[in-house]
């Protein structure tokens, strides 16, 4: 007598189209769970690096509102510098926030000034030009080596600088540098590229001879020759006023370099200080904490939390996370009912085998083992095969839906930005970030990296084992009660 194993071989073989179309639907329906369950899972991962890189920090910058605190002199014929001359944020200020305060992982204190930076033979390094040209680089050529100087970023721990925990900058090769770092800088991947330049090496800085002349300053006795401690590359695409002034061209140093290579920089500390928190979700209460602190005096610093990057990126993750849950729990529904009525539609046409089996003497039990045998032999093909095609598949759609939530959320974060600068007693007072470099689109925390995960492929054969055991026996169940004698009576 057959076994039912080689039974249900032997009617997979000779049945190759029904075991084929049954084979596309197991494919299908897997194929699609699968892809759903790994886009989630790298959907929630970006919410965790979004949630931990933008919303567990607050900002402390100068109180500038007063325009009593602010001062100017005369920079040639050239107009005016402002500067303000309250309270200065220092790296000491910030280490006594982080001893006084728990649940603050890391901090940066910020500012930003413009050099020279050449090789060690004297040469200015040749610069990445941008892509566009909005005609100010032409204009300002006329203003000798002016043209020539590039964004230097102070920075006590690039670390933790915004552009690196955001995602738009990440680090190729060398170190991150801090405060206590002497005569380091970090420089773009690109820039070293373009000037034969890598970590270990040494470049020099200096103060431009046009701005030296402007303020009185020998710009021989600025120069400064540093070591490049580290490359960073930019992830996402950025724009700035000066192509001299892009993140390409950009370098990230210490106070100490740049206070020797811009003397005339006035003693008022950093411009603003980043503290990352360790739980998202005691934001507020360490905002609060770092706001009773008495060496915070609200008339000198504003200490403040905004979570308007962090929502424009996360809520527009969570509606994809909730999309993809609605259509995995419909793809297994969809799957699960198509499949039942797929196989009752199986069993009625096999009434006669049926009936022709059981008065071979063969048991109920036996004839339901054939038949469940010959599902799972194409479930597990056809699981196994969706392994690979899911890959495939959720790459494509996580690079779509990704594409959606990037443009969603920057729709949902554009504001009209006016003209740069703010307003003061009547004046309008440039900062550094009005002229810092812009990054377009998302950066590399929302990038979804699309993995299947172990646990998802062992789920989704338990659960498929149990939806055939439940298919089979739902569809056959109605046949296999009928005696021998009432099927062939019905087939006649």
């Amino acid at each position: 007598m057959m076994s039912p194993f080689r039974r249900a071989l032997t009617y997979i073989v000779r049945k190759r189209g029904k075991s084929l179309l049954l084979l596309l639907l197991f494919l299908v329906t897997a194929t699609l769970a699968l892809s759903g369950t790994a886009i989630r899972a790298a959907v929630r991962t970006a919410q965790l690096n979004v949630r931990q890189a933008l919303g567990g920090v607050f900002t402390m910058e100068q109180n500038t509102s007063d325009p009593d605190k602010w001062q100017s002199r005369a920079v040639g014929g050239f107009g005016y510098q402002s500067w303000y001359s309250g309270a200065p944020l220092t790296a000491e200020l910030a280490d006594t926030i982080m001893e006084k305060v728990d649940g603050i992982r890391g901090c940066n204190a910020t500012a930003t000034n413009y050099v020279v930076a050449s090789d060690q033979n004297g040469k200015t390094l040749e610069l990445i030009e941008a892509d566009e040209d909005n005609g100010l680089n032409a204009l300002l050529a006329s203003y000798g080596d002016f043209g020539s100087t590039i964004t230097a970023y102070i920075s006590t721990n690039t670390a933790f600088d915004s552009s690196f925990t955001g995602g738009y900058l990440e680090l190729v090769s060398g170190r991150h540098i801090t405060a206590e770092d002497s005569n380091a800088v970090m420089i773009s991947r690109e820039l070293a590229e373009q000037n034969g330049l890598a970590v270990g090496d040494r470049i020099i800085l200096s103060m431009s001879e046009f701005q030296a002349s402007l303020k009185g300053v020998d710009a021989v006795k600025t120069k400064l020759e540093v070591e490049i401690a580290g490359l960073f590359h930019a992830t996402a695409k950025s724009s700035a006023m000066l192509s001299n002034w892009s993140m390409d061209n950009a370098i990230y140093t210490t106070m100490d370099v740049i206070r020797h290579v811009r003397p005339e920089t006035p003693d008022d500390g950093y411009e603003k200080i980043n503290f990352y928190v360790d739980d998202p979700a005691r934001l507020k209460d360490i905002v609060a904490q770092v706001k009773a602190l008495p060496e915070i005096d609200p008339t000198d610093f504003i200490v403040q939390s905004d979570s308007s990057s962090a929502d424009s990126v996360s809520e527009p993750l969570a509606n994809m996370d909730r999309l993809v849950s609605v259509l995995i729990l419909l793809v297994l529904l969809a799957g699960t009912a198509i499949l039942y009525f797929t196989l009752a539609g199986r069993m009625k046409e096999r009434v006669h085998e049926s009936g022709i089996l059981l008065s071979l003497g063969f048991s109920r039990a036996n004839i339901a083992l054939q038949y469940l045998t010959e599902v799972l032999v194409i479930a597990l093909l056809a699981l196994s095969l969706s392994i690979f095609t899911s890959a495939v598949t959720a790459k494509a759609i996580g690079g779509r839906l990704l594409d959606y939530t990037a443009d969603t959320g920057a729709s949902d974060s554009e504001s009209n930005p006016g003209m740069p600068g703010t307003a003061v007693d009547g004046g309008t007072i440039l900062r550094s970030d009005d002229l810092a470099p812009k990054f377009e689109g998302q950066s590399n925390l929302t990038n979804i990296e699309v993995v299947i995960p172990p646990s998802a492929i062992l789920c989704l054969y338990g659960f498929g084992a149990a939806l055939i055991l439940f298919s089979v026996t739902a569809a056959a169940m109605p046949v296999l009660r009928m005696k021998p004698r009432e099927i062939l009576a019905r087939m006649s």
